[in-house]
């Protein structure tokens, strides 16, 4: 007949005042729930706060609105509005957007050209002298040694000849009033003079000697 063995204690059940101390003490074990607290903002960046909050409304109020001023892009409703073209009138051309789509490649947007290849139109002879000139220059071309400010190049400058007379008139008015030059516009009347005069040229001109020979 087997027999239990008496040093084998009974497992603890409820009613038994040692369970309860075993329960407690795996709980006493456990790390405590995570708990929010309250941390108010540190005073100093509340009182920032509070600054730049009446600095904002200070600034607004005391800002002009509706003119020119150091301040910003102040333009007034009418001045975005845009304008109205007279019945029967061609809008303007942009000379300045006619260059940078057209010759700002090769002459650059500061007019310097670059050295040694493309001849600069800053102070060049060519742009401020006669405008009869430069209107045959810009309709059909020129390739060949050419000079310009004591430099000579030799290369080949594309005609412009399909562009409107009114652009050719915006874009040589616009290079003979930037980057410091100081010539009389260009009108599209003379362009159109000139087109008719030069209809016979056949190809560019054959370097700055042929152009010399349209002066007067």
């Amino acid at each position: 007949m087997a027999t239990e063995p008496r040093d084998q204690k009974p497992a603890a059940g409820p009613e038994d005042p040692d369970f309860h101390a075993s329960e407690f003490a795996a709980m006493r074990r456990e790390n405590a729930d995570p708990d929010e607290k309250v941390r108010p903002l540190p005073w100093f960046f509340t009182m920032f706060l509070g600054a730049m909050g009446m600095w904002g409304a200070f600034y607004i109020a005391t800002t002009p609105s509706g003119e020119a001023s150091a301040y910003g892009d102040q333009r007034t409703v009418e001045l975005l509005r845009p304008a109205v073209a007279t019945a029967g009138a061609a809008p303007a051309v942009d000379g300045k957007q006619v260059y940078g789509a057209k010759c700002a490649a090769c002459h650059q947007a500061s007019g310097l050209g670059v050295a040694g290849v493309f001849p600069p139109l800053a102070g060049a002879e060519w742009v401020l002298g006669n405008e009869k000139v430069l209107i045959s220059l810009l309709l059909h071309g020129v390739q060949g040694e050419i000079v310009v400010k004591g430099n000579t190049y030799n290369g080949v400058m594309p005609a412009f000849g399909t562009l409107a007379d009114e652009e050719i008139a915006a874009v040589l008015t616009y290079i003979r009033s930037d980057w410091g030059n100081q010539a009389s516009p260009i009108e599209a009347a003379a362009v159109k003079a000139q087109r008719e005069a030069t209809k016979d040229q056949a190809g560019p001109y054959a370097g700055g000697a042929a152009l010399k020979a349209l002066a007067p």
